[in-house]
């Protein structure tokens, strides 16, 4: 594993400098017909009780900008035969996840992690199961890069951009410079991704949103109940349902042979840990947890009460319903556990799932 540690480092270091390598060519050729707006700020529309978004100084969300990075998510020039885009592994009507267990790429490879939800991400401080991007900036251009994705170079896709009748024009209204570099297409393309939020479902409190009916109401109890469910540590109850940090939830019994996070950071009090993904629109993001190893949430509800692996790295709010080294049945019956189910599914926002400022433009 080593070997592939060291691999991932040095993408990461490659990645991240040709982020920031600014790459040139001619100014403003003819763009048509005249533009007559240059970068119009995006009013972000949150509930009160959330956080403000964190949104970088130096690329600032504008209504030119994501519509860009709607367009480039889309677009299948990216990939090396174009014939994949970003979006073929983050389908709209899945919550903007892969209907795959694993994705498969361009060259017929089959990856070996489940593709993560991307809604809320603006709240995220790293990106992917592993915490490999400090940045939305710097997440995108890993997919396009990927030999495993879309495996292209990223300099010979904005030459293909810049070929084009469409792009030099969109880059001029969003960045005020018909001028396509790395740099700027990451920029607009990760304003797009903050901009897909999600919180139009019924069942958070602090919203002021009733549940359906009393299992669900039982299902929320459960989700708080330390001695039941005891959920509400890694899954906060606030609009996005989760604090996004690092945890080893027990999945594998030697979790060095999947260190996670520790495969980036080289800390051993890291291995094992993977992101701590949202609880948003679990009905449509199945299969479950980094590896795609549960096919159902009843599955992944019976694995937290007695299924999970002690290791030296464990959660200790996992470690806390253990004895002797093995997982103890919680104070939790079945019909508990059919009640929290209840409510999990609760947490579905078809708004996202059916708006068409996130589709795709072509159709």
């Amino acid at each position: 594993m080593k070997w592939l540690d060291q691999r991932n480092k040095l993408t990461s270091a490659l990645l991240f400098g040709i982020f920031i390598t600014i790459t040139s060519c001619v100014k403003d050729p003819a763009l048509g017909d005249p533009i007559l707006s240059c970068g119009t700020q995006f009013e972000v529309k949150i509930p009160a009780s959330t956080p403000p978004m964190p949104i970088p100084s130096d690329n600032p969300m504008t209504v030119e900008g994501i519509e860009l990075g709607r367009h480039l998510f889309y677009e299948k020039m990216l990939s090396g035969d174009n014939t994949q885009a970003c979006a073929g592994c983050h389908l709209q009507n899945k919550a903007f996840t892969d209907e795959n267990k694993f994705s498969i790429g361009i060259n017929g490879f089959v990856g070996n992690r489940v593709a993560m939800p991307i809604a809320n991400l603006a709240w995220s401080e790293k990106f992917f199961w592993d915490g490999k991007a400090n940045s939305l900036e710097e997440l995108v251009l890993f997919p396009i890069e990927s030999e495993v994705e879309m495996h292209e170079n990223v300099f010979r896709a904005v030459q293909e951009l810049r070929e084009t009748d469409k792009y030099p024009g969109m880059f001029y209204q969003a960045f005020c410079d018909s001028t396509i570099t790395v740099e700027n297409m990451a920029k607009a393309m990760a304003q797009f991704m903050r901009s897909i939020i999600s919180y139009n479902y019924r069942s958070i409190p602090t919203l002021g949103k009733d549940l359906r009916n009393g299992a669900q109401q039982r299902g929320l109890e459960v989700f708080q109940d330390e001695t039941k469910g005891d959920c509400f540590h890694c899954h906060t109850l606030t609009t996005f349902t989760t604090n996004f940090d690092f945890a080893n939830n027990g999945l594998n019994a030697d979790p060095s042979l999947s260190p996670g996070l520790a495969g980036q950071t080289g800390n051993p009090n890291d291995i094992g840990k993977f992101k701590i993904p949202s609880l948003l629109n679990l009905r449509h993001t199945a299969p479950y947890m980094h590896d795609g190893r549960f096919e159902t949430l009843m599955d992944v509800i019976n694995f937290y009460d007695t299924g999970f692996h002690v290791s030296p790295t464990l959660s200790l709010d996992l470690l806390k319903h253990t004895k002797d080294g093995k997982p103890v049945p919680r104070a939790w019956s079945q019909q508990d556990k059919l009640d929290l189910f209840a409510f999990l599914i609760t947490l579905e926002d078809t708004a996202l799932i059916n708006n068409p400022k996130w589709s795709d433009p072509n159709e």
